[in-house]
């Protein structure tokens, strides 16, 4: 293990956890790990599952045994969780906190001044899916390649940015979900209904992926037939507002994190809903 660099994370939820199996994926080995023991029983499993994860006695500990640290706590805590804590001038931060600019955790981490954002994604645990990195410090884009679709940024708005899109990740369950109910109301087998909505969009998300440069606009054409089911489907989505929900609700999470917004806010007209 001699020459890996020692990594340390503060919180160790679904995001850590799915970041720390990625880099631990296929017997790699991108360092060693010292786990804070904050959420103890994802620490414990992960300490289980591979040899090169520890679990340290408490957040300090992690600190001062880390080089690179990565900060996986909610963005409410974090003050609190962080403030008490005596980072080194050659610590690398690497924070997964959303709603939290560089700006205010370069106060709670001095003197280290290395600092980067990462928002990876659950399936990263399986190398799948995008990884946003600001700023694209060399040392943590290595750390970080291959674990995902790594994409540099050099301004930290691109990366709220991106982030709000990914809270529309339960959302596209939740449509399959209401698909798959409308076919389980005709009479069929659940299992085999999930199956086939699952197979659907999995080739709809791969062709996606494939032909993303030449835009979504012209898939929606070549997959919309003039008079056919889904130019139809896609007729009567748009005249319901559907597309504009997604903006508006885009808006509201994008303000969000920023910090002009709540979670109290809802979209006009959903207000008490």
């Amino acid at each position: 293990m001699s020459g890996l660099p020692r990594l340390g994370f503060i919180g160790v939820g679904t995001i850590a956890a799915a970041l720390i199996t990625g880099m631990c994926a296929d017997g790699e080995r991108r360092g060693t790990f010292l786990l804070s023991p904050r959420s103890a029983d994802i620490a414990k499993r992960l300490a289980e599952r591979f040899s090169c994860v520890e679990v340290a006695r408490d957040n300090q500990a992690v600190i001062d045994g880390s080089d690179i640290v990565f900060l996986a706590v909610r963005p409410q805590v974090a003050t609190d969780v962080l403030g008490p804590l005596h980072f080194r001038l050659d610590h690398r931060i690497v924070s997964l906190i959303t709603a939290f600019d560089v700006a205010r955790l370069r106060t709670l981490v001095a003197p280290a001044s290395t600092i980067a954002r990462a928002a990876p994604l659950p399936s990263i645990a399986r190398r799948l899916g995008p990884l946003a990195l600001y700023s694209p410090v060399p040392e943590i884009a290595r750390l970080l390649a291959g674990l995902g679709q790594l994409v540099q940024l050099h301004n930290e708005s691109e990366l709220d940015a991106f982030w709000a899109v990914t809270g529309l990740m339960g959302s596209y369950f939740g449509w399959l979900d209401e698909i798959a109910g409308w076919l389980a109301h005709q009479s069929l087998q659940e299992t085999q209904v999930r199956t086939y909505v699952a197979a659907l969009f999995e080739a709809l998300a791969v062709t996606g992926a494939e032909r993303s440069r030449e835009g979504f606009d012209r898939l929606v054409v070549e997959h919309s037939t003039p008079g056919g089911l889904n130019e139809q489907a896609h007729r009567e989505l748009m005249a319901a507002g559907w597309t504009r929900l997604v903006s508006q609700t885009l808006d509201l999470i994008h303000a969000r994190i920023l910090g002009r917004a709540t979670l109290a806010d809802r979209l006009p007209g959903t207000r008490g809903s």
